[in-house]
């Protein structure tokens, strides 16, 4: 079993590309994370992680991640992705993930902040604080959007 998360980082990126998966993959290296090994978890905030700028990892390492991740094909369509967190001071909190066509950054990350908060309340827990990150990208040929928290340790 693995140990609790003490750190995150929160990545986004957007990327066009000659594929729909070279421009995820062109996504993934603009985010910092494209030579790791991502193992997607669901979306549980630990009590007491802290955020973090997301560090060199050893390529190959198995990492942890919750993901928002849109692509298109489609020239011209306007895509964004992103993830939210809600934290508290007396319990978890809630990550939420968001993507849709034809919305901006900003309406993504607002969205899925209140997706979180949301979420959270559903549960009798009491978030202290919000936070997201988000993508947005307007394809040219192919083009991905990602928004990720990445347990570190």
């Amino acid at each position: 079993m693995w140990d609790v998360p003490k750190e995150a980082a929160l990545v986004a990126a957007d990327a066009d590309g000659p594929f729909e998966l070279v421009a995820f993959d062109n996504a993934l290296s603009k985010a910092g994370i494209a030579e790791l090994n991502l193992v997607s978890v669901s979306s549980i905030w630990p009590v007491g992680c802290k955020i973090v700028k997301m560090p060199k990892l050893e390529p190959g390492t198995i990492t942890p991640i919750i993901m928002a991740k849109i692509s298109s094909s489609t020239p011209g369509q306007k895509i964004a992705a992103a993830v939210g967190i809600t934290m508290s001071e007396t319990s978890h909190g809630i990550v939420s993930e968001y993507h849709d066509i034809g919305v901006t950054q900003k309406m993504a990350g607002m969205t899925v902040e209140t997706m979180a908060r949301n979420m959270m309340e559903r549960r009798g827990l009491e978030p202290t604080k919000a936070t997201s990150i988000s993508s947005g990208h307007i394809v040219e040929n192919h083009g991905a959007a990602l928004a990720a928290v990445v347990f570190i340790r």
